[in-house]
């Protein structure tokens, strides 16, 4: 019966924990700490993310489009 007990209330106390510890990262991250963009960092880092490669094929979008108002704008100079 105490095992019953445990295991129902297992999945509130792991989602108030992390609750708890998202808003203490919220405040280190108002106040510009390194430790909350690290935590950041680490975890983008290290969680798979669904869509790589669109999310690759937009970066080169991006920097086609940034190279070529660079080539333009550097053309209209000289």
């Amino acid at each position: 019966m105490e095992d019953m007990l445990f295991i129902m209330l297992a999945p509130w106390l792991v989602f108030v924990v992390l609750a708890i510890f998202a808003c203490l990262l919220l405040k280190l991250a108002r106040k510009r700490k390194g430790i909350a963009f690290a935590f950041g960092v680490f975890v983008q880092m290290f969680t798979p993310d669904p869509m790589v490669e669109q999310t690759i094929k937009m970066v080169q979008v991006d920097k086609r489009v940034v190279n070529k108002k660079d080539v333009q704008s550097s053309q209209k100079k000289s």
